[in-house]
């Protein structure tokens, strides 16, 4: 088989996603049997009718997303673009281990920490229930570097440090295999993983302009990107700029900018991904058969998962409709 068929079967793949219309319909449910009942036509109803609770409801939620992400990647490995798929989809390791390090920075119990994880084991370069049962920083930095999955400096002095090195090792990864995917497709790839950067770049900037972080810091922990600000350029916007230099310069993500400034991270997260998501729709590609739409679908599948798990938890504590929809990615 080719790449074209793992391409073709994206395509396929992509026509079962749910509906924006039905998402916000989700949202307005007001019990979690009703939220059952609306997906029982579609792929995630025969799974769903033995569940009661909420965190069967979730790890259903949870399983039939890693189920989809398995199957592309089984595909890949036979068609080919499982190199740079591989790679690309470490990116749910390093956020596991970013939000278990937080969460437990936060006091968060196993159960609640766990709760939160994304285990695709198949793609894990470590073994996250170490890191769980690591009693500080200095131990968790232990583990991942006897994992040598990721490539860290001899000293790491804060989690934010620590968060900056896990992606760029991750980036500096997945930028290199960019030439294993079809010439004509890497721009629009690279463009989109340049997009990833900006933003966690911005974020730095950001959080040393409101004095979260030492300048010297910030520049440690910049990014290299081949598709956006150049580090020389970043450096210089921390010499002089605050915060509202950011809110002007960086227009088209404001909404992500101000959250960041107002320490309202998991909303910037969700921010983060609708800028990514959007920008993916916006691409005209003037081609049907492109490895871009490969990574749009699992751009679109995990803003699926996401979604269906934050309406979920909105209906379990009874959240306002209208606090919903601002924890939507399909809002």
């Amino acid at each position: 088989m080719s790449l074209i068929y793992l391409i073709c079967r994206a395509h396929g793949y992509a026509s079962r996603l749910l509906k924006r219309e039905l998402i916000l319909e989700l949202a307005s449910l007001q019990s979690l049997q009703q939220f059952v009942e609306h997906l029982a036509a579609t792929e995630y109803g025969e799974k769903l009718k033995t569940v009661k609770t909420l965190i069967e409801l979730e790890n259903t939620i949870a399983e039939v997303f890693l189920d989809r992400l398995r199957s592309l990647l089984k595909i890949a490995e036979e068609s080919g673009g499982a190199d740079f798929l591989k790679t690309y989809l470490e990116k749910y390791d390093v956020q596991n281990i970013v939000w278990l390090l937080r969460m437990k920075l936060g006091k968060a119990s196993k159960e609640e920490i766990s709760s939160l994880l994304i285990p695709f084991r198949e793609i894990s370069k470590i073994d996250i229930e170490e890191i769980l049962e690591a009693e500080d920083l200095a131990q968790a930095l232990e583990v991942i570097r006897r994992s040598k999955a990721y490539k860290l400096p001899e000293t790491v002095g804060s989690l934010l440090e620590l968060e900056a090195e896990l992606w760029k090792s991750y980036y500096m990864r997945v930028f290199k295999k960019i030439s294993s995917i079809p010439i004509r497709d890497r721009v629009e790839v690279k463009r989109l993983l340049g997009l990833e950067v900006e933003l966690i770049n911005l974020r730095t900037c950001i959080l040393s302009a409101v004095k979260r972080l030492d300048r010297g810091t910030a520049e440690k922990m910049f990014i290299e990107n081949p598709a956006g600000t150049s580090r020389r350029k970043l450096r210089h916007f921390l010499e002089s700029y605050d915060e509202k230099f950011y809110l002007e310069h960086f227009p088209a993500y404001r909404s992500y900018l101000e959250k960041i400034i107002s320490g309202k991270e998991p909303f910037a997260e969700i921010e983060r991904l609708r800028i990514l998501k959007k920008f993916a729709e916006k691409q005209r590609i003037p081609k049907f058969i492109s490895f871009f739409y490969v990574i749009k679908y699992i751009l679109d599948l995990e803003a699926e998962y996401r979604d269906l798990r934050a309406i979920l938890i909105s209906i379990y504590h009874g959240i306002p409709n209208d606090v919903r929809l601002q924890l939507l990615i399909n809002s």
